[in-house]
Parts: C-alpha cells; sequence; structure tokens
C-alpha cells in the first residue's frame, strides 16, 4: 500500500530568510527534494513537536514582560544610579518569578527552546521599548572592602568608565609630566655639579704642570707627586660636586625606574582587574541584545560572581578592591534568561544560593568557592547587593524531580512552571511536513546537501519506528539529526547533488547504531557459537524472551534476545528418609535488576496456582535460570517464565523459533491477561536479527505500537496466556508433570 506522506497540496510558505520576510509557494505533491525550502532565522520556529511546552514558555514570557514593563514605568533604577546614595532592598520593588523548568528526555529540544525564548526576547524588548542596564563598581573611599554599586541605562556604563578614565588619564598625564620635568631637572644638575668637579680635577692637573709657587716654595717640592696634591684638591671640590650630583642623578634615574615600575599597574588580571581608581564595568549590555547567559556546568563562581586576590590574577600589587570584582551569571542575566542544563547537578550550596537570588533579586559579590573562607584580607571585599532580576529555565530529565534540591524545587513551583517535554507527536499530514521542515533546518545548519522527497519519506518511517507508536513521530530529533548528517555525508562521498532513500537506509542500518545494538551484533558474529542462542526445534524447559537496553546517556533503547531455562520435580517424589521442603528459585538475573523482576516471580506463581492449582514454590522444587543473559526486562519476564512454567507442568515442548515479550497480570476471571509493554520495536528487530520466525507481543502493543510492514518476522497478537501457549507450545505431549497428590 502506498502512503501520502506529504499530501498534493500548495502551500505558501512565509519565513524571515536572512533578515528579510520571504513568501515561498511550496507544491507538497511535486517537490522533488528540500532544495528551495526556506528555513526561518528565528529559532521559535525551529521548535517542533512541543506546542503545549512553547505555550506554557510563552505564557511565562508574558507574565516576565508584564513585569519588566512595570519596572520600567516605575524607574527603579533611579535608586541604584549614585553609588554613594544609600540603596533600597530589592526584595521591596521587585517580585519573584516567573521561573521555568523543562523536563523531558534527551534530544527533546530544550535547549533550544531556551535559545529561542531568548531570541525571542530581543525582539519583545524591541517592541516595548524594554532595556537591560549596566553595572558599575565604584572605589569606596571610607570602607574600601565594600565597594559601592551604581545602575544606569543600557550603553551608559562605557561612557561613564570612558569619561572617569579620560579624568584619571588628565590627572595621571600631569603627574607623570611634572616627574618627566622633576626627573630631567635632577639628572641635569646632578650632571652639572659632576661636570664641574670633572672641571675642577682638569684645573688641578694643569696647576700641577705650571708648577707655581705655593708659599714660597713650588707645587711638586710641596708634594711628594700629583696624587698627593689631588687627594688634597679632592677633599676640598667633592663635597659641593660629586657627592650632590650623583645623588641628584640616582634620584632621577630612582624616579624613572620608578615610573617603569608603574607602569605595571595598566596590566590587567582576572576580569579585568588592573591598578586604577576607574570604576569597573562589571555588567555591558550595551548591544541591545537580551541577555542569555548558560550556565550549564558552572560552578559557584561563575554563578554567583567572586573577587580575585591575588597579584596574579589583580594584574599586579595594590589592585583596589573594586577592581578586583567579578560579576557571576545572575547579575549577568539580569533582565534575561539564566539557563541551566541538567539542572540537578547544581550543588546543595549552590541550590540554596540561586534560590536565595530567585526570591531576593538581588545578590553582593563576595569571595566564593568552595575551599575559600576568607583567608586574608584581601578576600574579605563584599560589594552592596546588586540586582539579578532573572528569568531562570532550567533542564533535565524526569530523574531530575527528585534529585533538584527541595527549597530550589519549591520557588519554580510556587513563582513558575514545571513543563513536561513531549517525546511524540501525531502522525498527520502536518507533522509530516515539519520533518521536512526539520531537514532542512539541519541541511542549512551543517552545510549539507539537499535530501530528495524519497530520503524525507524513510526519515519519516524511522520517525515513527522511534516512537513505539503506530500513529506517532518521535520528537527526540537528536538521534535523527545523526542519521541525517551521516547518510548526506555518504552521498556527498558519492558525488549525489542530493541525497536519496538508499543513503538514509544506510545510514541507518550500518553507521548510526548505539553500543548497545553493537555490542549485540557483535556477540551474533563473533560469540553466536558459545551463545545458546539456537532459533530452531522444539524443547522442554526452555524460551527465548525478549528484552531492551537502555541507553542511560542518550535515552534509546536495543532489543536482546534472552534464553531461560527451568526445572521442576515433584517435592514427594524426592527418595529422601526427612521431608524435603519445596522452593522457588530465579537465577541468572544481573545485579541491581532483581527489584524489577521480583513482582513477575511473585505473579508467575500466582498465576501458575490459579490455572493448574499447584503451588511452585511449596509443592515443587522449581528453578528457574536467565541463561547468559543481562539486563533483563522485569515486565516482560513474567509471560516467558510463566510459559516456561505451563510447558514443563504439561508436557508439551516449546517451539525454539518463537520469541515472546509482555506483562503478564493476574487473572480476574478464568483468563489471564497479558498487557502491553515499551521497546516493542527494538525487541522484533533483535528477534529478527537472531533468525526468529516468529515473535508473540500483547495485542495492545500490536495496534497501537507498530507497524507488521517494518518487519520481515512474522509478528503475532495475544491478548491473553492460552494464546501465547497456543503459538509457543507443540500439542504433542512428551513428559507430564503430575500436579495432583502434592
Amino acid at each position: 500500500m502506498t502512503i501520502d506522506y506529504f499530501g498534493d497540496g500548495i502551500e505558501l510558505l512565509e519565513r524571515t530568510v536572512n533578515g528579510k520576510r520571504v513568501k515561498v509557494v511550496w507544491d507538497w505533491g511535486n517537490f522533488k527534494s528540500t532544495e528551495g525550502f526556506p528555513v526561518d532565522d528565528n529559532l521559535i520556529n525551529w521548535v517542533i513537536g512541543q506546542d503545549q511546552a512553547l505555550n506554557e514558555c510563552f505564557l511565562c514570557l508574558n507574565e516576565w514582560v508584564h513585569k519588566l514593563k512595570f519596572l520600567e514605568e516605575s524607574n527603579w533604577y533611579e535608586n541604584w544610579s549614585d553609588p554613594n546614595r544609600p540603596k533600597p532592598s530589592a526584595k521591596t520593588i521587585i517580585s519573584p518569578g516567573p521561573y521555568l523548568l523543562l523536563l523531558g528526555d534527551p534530544g527533546t529540544g530544550k535547549s533550544l527552546i531556551g535559545r529561542a525564548l531568548a531570541e525571542k526576547l530581543t525582539q519583545i524588548y524591541r517592541e516595548n521599548d524594554i532595556k537591560p542596564y549596566d553595572v558599575l563598581c565604584w572605589k569606596n573611599p571610607t570602607l574600601p572592602s565594600q565597594p559601592k554599586i551604581s545602575i544606569h541605562r543600557a550603553g551608559e556604563g562605557k561612557k561613564i568608565v570612558q569619561k572617569e578614565q579620560i579624568n584619571e588619564f588628565k590627572r595621571k598625564f600631569a603627574v607623570k609630566v611634572g616627574l618627566k620635568v622633576l626627573q630631567f631637572f635632577l639628572i641635569l644638575m646632578g650632571l652639572l655639579l659632576v661636570s664641574l668637579g670633572l672641571y675642577f680635577m682638569f684645573q688641578a692637573w694643569q696647576m700641577w704642570n705650571e708648577n707655581p709657587l705655593v708659599f714660597g716654595e713650588p707645587l711638586q717640592e710641596r708634594y711628594s707627586n700629583f696624587q698627593e696634591y689631588l687627594v688634597g684638591k679632592f677633599v676640598s671640590f667633592v663635597p659641593i660636586t660629586f657627592i650632590p650630583g650623583g645623588s641628584l642623578i640616582f634620584f632621577g634615574v630612582f624616579i624613572w625606574w620608578l615610573s617603569r615600575i608603574g607602569g605595571l599597574s595598566s596590566l590587567r588580571g582576572i576580569g579585568g582587574a588592573q591598578q586604577s581608581d576607574v570604576p569597573k564595568l562589571l555588567i555591558d549590555n550595551s548591544s541591545g541584545q537580551a541577555p542569555f547567559v548558560d550556565a550549564t556546568g558552572h560552578r559557584s563562581s561563575q554563578l554567583f560572581g567572586s573577587i580575585a586576590w591575588d597579584p596574579y590574577q589583580t594584574g599586579g600589587l595594590g589592585t583596589p578592591e573594586h577592581q578586583r570584582v567579578t560579576a557571576g551569571d545572575v547579575h549577568r542575566a539580569s533582565f534575561g534568561i539564566l539557563y541551566i542544563d541538567e539542572i540537578k547537578n547544581l550543588d546543595p550550596e549552590e541550590a540554596i544560593t540561586l534560590l536565595t537570588v530567585l526570591e531576593d533579586g538581588q545578590l553582593p559579590i563576595t569571595l566564593r568557592g568552595k575551599w575559600h573562607g576568607g583567608d586574608t584580607a584581601a578576600m574579605a571585599v563584599s560589594t552592596e547587593p546588586i540586582p539579578a532580576i532573572i528569568f531562570l529555565i532550567g533542564a533535565g530529565n524526569f530523574d531530575s524531580i527528585n534529585q533538584i534540591h527541595p527549597a530550589l524545587m519549591d520557588r519554580i513551583y510556587g513563582y513558575g512552571k514545571i513543563v513536561r517535554m513531549s517525546n511524540d507527536m501525531p502522525n498527520t499530514l502536518e507533522n509530516r511536513r515539519k520533518y521536512v521542515q526539520f531537514i532542512a533546518q539541519e541541511i542549512k545548519r551543517f552545510n549539507l546537501i539537499p535530501f530528495s522527497r524519497e530520503a524525507c519519506e524513510e526519515i519519516v518511517e524511522e520517525g515513527r519506528r522511534r516512537s513505539n507508536k503506530k500513529d506517532a513521530l518521535t520528537t527526540r530529533f537528536r538521534p535523527l539529526i545523526s542519521i541525517i548528517k551521516t547518510a548526506a555525508t555518504l552521498a556527498m562521498g558519492e558525488g549525489c547533488r542530493v541525497v536519496e532513500r538508499r543513503h538514509v537506509i544506510e545510514a541507518i542500518e550500518k553507521h548510526c547504531k548505539t553500543i548497545q545494538r553493537q555490542i549485540l551484533e557483535h556477540e551474533m558474529s563473533e560469540r553466536g557459537k558459545l551463545l545458546e542462542i539456537k532459533p530452531e526445534g522444539v524443547k522442554i524447559g526452555q524460551i527465548y524472551g525478549l528484552a531492551v537496553v537502555r541507553d542511560p546517556y542518550s535515552g534509546e533503547m536495543t532489543g536482546s534476545v534472552l534464553c531461560v531455562k527451568a526445572n521442576m520435580m515433584k517435592r514427594s517424589e524426592m527418595h529422601r528418609n526427612y521431608p524435603i521442603r519445596g522452593y522457588y528459585k530465579v537465577t541468572g538475573v544481573a545485579k541491581g535488576q532483581q527489584n524489577f523482576i521480583a513482582d513477575s516471580i511473585a505473579k508467575v506463581r500466582s498465576v501458575i496456582l490459579q490455572k493448574y492449582g499447584i503451588d511452585i514454590a511449596q509443592d515443587y522444587l522449581t528453578h528457574i535460570d536467565f541463561a547468559q543473559s543481562y539486563g533483563v526486562d522485569g515486565t516482560s519476564a513474567g509471560v516467558t517464565m510463566a510459559i516456561l512454567l505451563c510447558s514443563l507442568i504439561e508436557g508439551k515442548p516449546i517451539r525454539q523459533d518463537v520469541a515472546v515479550t509482555g506483562e503478564i497480570n493476574l487473572g480476574v476471571s478464568d483468563s489471564i491477561q497479558i498487557t502491553a509493554v515499551g521497546g516493542v520495536h527494538e525487541k522484533i528487530k533483535a528477534a529478527e536479527a537472531w533468525g526468529f520466525s516468529k515473535v508473540v507481543i500483547p495485542k495492545k502493543n500490536y495496534e497501537h505500537s507498530i507497524d507488521v510492514r517494518d518487519y520481515k518476522i512474522k509478528v503475532v497478537p495475544g491478548e491473553t496466556l492460552d494464546d501465547y501457549l497456543q503459538e509457543c507450545l507443540v500439542e504433542e505431549s512428551k513428559i507430564r508433570i503430575p500436579v495432583k497428590n502434592a
């Protein structure tokens, strides 16, 4: 049966491409490839299949904009415009919220929504004339360890800093020129005095050569040699020439050296710290964009700011306190979005500080870090409280619910919303067309060649298979991105102009496999002779069940085959001089999986008691072993064990070319129901790979989870345990275990 994937209608696509609004007429019935499909610049239009989540996000966004408009109208920042004025508490002006927590499986678009909302926020700010603000940190001459804070309109912070830099430059220039003049004067006077001393020495040499009479006696007879004469003269003119002259030169050179050392103050340390009294620009929003900070994986100092404290960090000795302040993510994201993925990884101390920011709307910057507690006076710096008005968007998997700090979770519940990301969307014509949009987006993102219509159809089919529903498409797009990139790379390697269906199929079947599937194929090729999986013939006491292994990182599932064996012996037939107790043991279950299979073990005992009137734990020595298996699926293990025991009790062998899956339940009437399980598609593919001829699955899964056309293997539905027994057991009875006289 031919499926019309994209319909035959003509649609007018309106997009913003390269900053321009364009309209493209797209013929869905006749398009040959994705070439020419317009891709919107707005990231919000890239989000597919998350309509409910987007509605909740827009609701929070509207609340956020209403809050900011109120703050703009009240001119709240005027109280912080002067660094020397007392600052009011932000709690009295700024209300908490809204906050947003996105929970869902990996690859559903949580990060994309965060970036898209930031982009949308910039547009809303321009429409409503909402502007973020700049933050300056000033020197506090009275209490240097408590730098002052001032807040100004976006773009004004740079102007104030430039103005202060010019004023400081003028002061420093005047001092520098004065020092240069003083240095030149000292060196010049020193050289003059030294030259005068040398001139006196030259005069003494001339006097010695002329040999005049001194006190009626020739000079050369009065002194035995010139050195003796020079020493006598030297003592008379050195104190007034060489000593003061040398001192002046020394002080001139010393002033030059100090000025050179002072030049090191222009070196910048961590966070732009330098030896300057100019205010430091902590937050600069002059770009006009709504602040968006991705704080995923950031620790305390990055999240909440810190103080640089040693010369290597600050750019030199004597750096003033206000220049050593570094703003945190909560300050830089103020009036914007703070996005934290995997929010469950926040340390308890960080979570407490974050909820304080959410509650108070402000936070001073002080030294932060696990190993620092104010060890030196240089660390004992704390600014005035700085407003941190943030729209927090957190993201995580479903396991985050119990791992996020309870107090932080309470703030999100109280002042925000928790949104579940959808794993799938209905398999409708509109959504299949959105898959073409998704493919075109990734082609633009990674600069790939276009996909043919048939290649797009195969991507849609893979999306349907991965949804584990017959009438749905997966919204976990990250694994599909890998397929798209790989298929395009294969096509480009062959020199093709477009990606064909065969390239997509090759990418799916050969290159884009989970590690669990690679392990499964390795076992089949390398260890197949060692594993006890032979789908042929009939046996009593052995059956093949199906399970899935879930990748803890990507969330993808891979099917596997379990060989399950059992042995039953009637307690009364054991020849002993003393009575032996019955037992019911299940072995071969991987460590850590016992809790998952415990319910199935108990159900099987009750089901056998209901069907045959025997207690396999009291009347028999019952042992079930999951041979050479790992990752046992607890729910599916129940029906596997039940069929196995029914085979032993009735003495009917089990077809070894049939694999089963399903969850067994206690029967309300005479029938024992088999209910739906997860990962059916992966389980069927595993049985198909091992060469089984038939798979029996729950009827509900058959009707809602799969399309039998996807498989080469025969798929049979079963609603009750009797349906399963009819498909698995061979009618001829070989050895029948007695069920009476227990």
